[in-house]
């Protein structure tokens, strides 16, 4: 007789989602495909306080409509805590004012509030998002011994531009972390050598893009970006200019161009289930990041690129996030004249040839991300 396995318990801890949103995140994702298999999913999100009045990027207009500082129910198997502290760790881009806040930012933990402690020796898997939560990690390990921490490394923290005590924390305290979960090969060294390291691609959602088969454009020649990450409007604009036959479609809430045109069309920030059939139907996919410091791993942990692939799309990419898949068209970041010679490839690019049967569904992820056993002792682990 065999029994079947105990439910699961998991913390996502994050300083840039909430577990409802219009914009739809491998964080979304994994919840979904957790309690779909009958597990219970909380969501803490961080990095708000009195300071985020005074960002633009629409969390605390969000956050003010919700219940702040207690639990709240938003699903079946789905809680969320909006966490409102007395300050949170923000990058003051100067080297003094950095150095001088550090450790008033390293005491970030010490506000975690009493509600959100009560639950945590629950727990038998904490997901700790790259941003602010690496500075809460250590006393959330003292509150649960038994719960497998997994570090989420969705992006390298110099290249989003944290708090450098973040950084410090996160190395100070690898120990805390029974799995670290990288989306690029290109991660791998930014770990110690007997970090517990498992390189594992995004899911997509297939079942969604297969189900997808009416096209929403009127007329053929459609380019799609979706995302704002780095958006690089400037790319945008030349290609636009350059392909007046072509329509461009931009999806993202801070995806813009720089110059208006009739042939750019800006949706916006709209639900995932809209998006999918304007990339599946669409001829080309933009992936527009502007340079940044140590965005090579891109490349591989773009979660556009993985759907743009499956729905065997050539991408327009800068070179820095190109390595690794033959259907992207790369482009030198600055040199307008490069940017459209790359377009101009990827419309005479052989669609059929594009290679989908390693991508991952979300539940095969899913599995392989919270089912995957780790030896017990250290030292270098190919996972």
């Amino acid at each position: 007789m065999t029994t079947s396995p105990a439910k699961r318990r998991v913390l996502i801890v994050t300083g840039h989602h909430f577990a409802e949103a219009a914009r739809k995140v491998d964080l979304h994702f994994i919840a979904d495909t957790l309690r779909a298999g009958g597990d219970h999913v909380d969501f803490l999100a961080c990095r708000l306080s009195f300071l985020s009045r005074f960002l633009k990027d629409g969390r605390f207009d969000h956050a003010r409509q919700r219940p702040l500082n207690r639990w709240n129910r938003i699903a079946e198997g789905l809680e969320e805590f909006l966490w409102y502290a007395p300050f949170h760790p923000m990058n003051l881009k100067s080297p003094l004012l950095n150095g001088l806040t550090a450790p008033v930012f390293r005491l970030y933990d010490r506000f975690l509030p009493r509600a959100v402690m009560a639950r945590m020796a629950s727990y038998t898997h904490i997901l700790i998002e790259s941003g602010p939560p690496p500075l809460l990690v250590h006393r959330i390990r003292q509150a649960a011994p038994q719960a497998r921490i997994i570090y989420h490394a969705a992006d390298r923290l110099r290249t989003i531009h944290v708090h450098p005590c973040i950084e410090a924390a996160l190395a100070d305290g690898i120990g805390d972390y029974n799995l670290i979960h990288i989306m690029a090969e290109a991660m791998r060294a930014d770990f110690p050598d007997d970090a517990p390291i498992l390189y594992l691609p995004h899911g997509i959602a297939k079942e969604t893009f297969d189900r997808a088969t009416v096209s929403p454009y009127a007329a053929s020649r459609n380019a799609v970006s979706v995302g704002d990450m780095l958006f690089d409007a400037q790319v945008i604009d030349t290609l636009a200019a350059a392909y007046p036959d072509w329509t461009f479609h931009l999806f993202g809430k801070k995806a813009v161009p720089s110059v208006p045109r009739a042939n750019i069309v800006v949706h916006g920030e709209v639900a995932f289930e809209t998006i999918v059939p304007f990339i599946k139907f669409a001829d080309v996919g933009l992936a527009p990041y502007r340079q940044s410091e140590a965005a090579d791993y891109l490349s591989q942990s773009s979660l556009k690129m993985i759907q743009y692939s499956y729905c065997r799309l050539p991408i327009v990419a800068p070179v820095f996030a190109a390595a690794g898949r033959s259907h992207i068209c790369a482009y030198r970041p600055g040199d307008a004249a490069s940017a459209v010679e790359a377009f101009r490839r990827a419309q005479a690019f052989d669609r059929g040839t594009i290679e989908t049967a390693g991508i991952l569904s979300w539940e095969e992820a899913v599995r392989r991300l919270f089912d995957h056993e780790v030896m017990e002792g250290r030292g270098r682990r190919q996972l």
